[in-house]
């Protein structure tokens, strides 16, 4: 057995055990901790949380509340007071894909219309006078005759014919023979009357006239001329 130590105290001992003791007594009951935070706000904290979730949820997922909707983006339709959305892209013949807003692509230039110009006339071609006078001694060349009385514009074929000569170097004239030259006559020996002539000369001989209308150029110009000679103001004979 443990021996008991029945012995009392030491008066110290005794003295300091009781005012411990009475320290004890005298304090006042301790405070109980405040609580934090009530159980009802506690609740409400939790429901303004669990909203804020659900708005960054919705926003995250759909985007913002006053963005148009997909089926809106569809339909074409834009909320109020903002932009229409971009088209759809459209398929083109070909099967390709092509942006429905994409502008065409831009031309050149515009073509610039021909200047209007008035077409160049040919300066008139001087056919000789239509009775000139000639002197004794003065021979032509006849190329053609055309009478008047054949139903055609006789004055219009001999100078349209003097013309086309005199633009390929030929020194060609065109004149109308009414009986006022007697030396200008037919087989009969009678004065040709009512016919224009298409004529080369005048000049100084037969000789002359005649090489002048055989002559390569002339040829080229109206091949096929006979090439008779006449001296105008002398009567055969004469």
């Amino acid at each position: 057995m443990t021996p008991v130590d029945h012995r009392r105290p030491p008066a110290r001992v005794a003295r300091r055990r009781q005012k411990t003791a009475a320290r004890h007594d005298d304090a006042p009951p301790r405070r109980p901790r405040k609580v934090q935070r009530s159980h009802s706000a506690i609740g409400a904290a939790i429901v303004a949380a669990a909203a804020l979730v659900a708005v960054f949820g919705f926003i995250l997922t759909n985007g913002s509340p006053s963005s148009p909707t997909d089926d809106g983006l569809r339909l074409g339709t834009a909320p109020q007071g903002g932009a229409a959305p971009p088209a759809a892209p459209a398929a083109s013949g070909d099967g390709n894909i092509s942006k429905a807003d994409r502008n065409p692509p831009a031309t050149s230039t515009a073509p610039k219309a021909a200047p209007t110009t008035a077409p160049k006339t040919a300066a008139p071609v001087n056919t000789g006078q239509t009775s000139p006078a000639f002197k004794r001694g003065q021979w032509i060349a006849v190329l053609d005759k055309y009478p008047t009385d054949a139903g055609m514009a006789a004055d219009q074929v001999a100078k349209g014919l003097a013309v086309k000569l005199i633009r390929a170097g030929v020194p060609a004239k065109a004149m109308l023979v009414n009986g006022q030259y007697p030396g200008f006559a037919n087989s009969s020996m009678e004065p040709i009357t009512n016919t224009w002539v298409v004529y080369l000369g005048p000049g100084i001989s037969s000789a002359q006239m005649l090489d002048l209308c055989s002559a390569p150029k002339t040829q080229r110009a109206y091949p096929g001329s006979a090439c008779p000679t006449y001296e105008p103001a002398v009567a055969p004979g004469g």
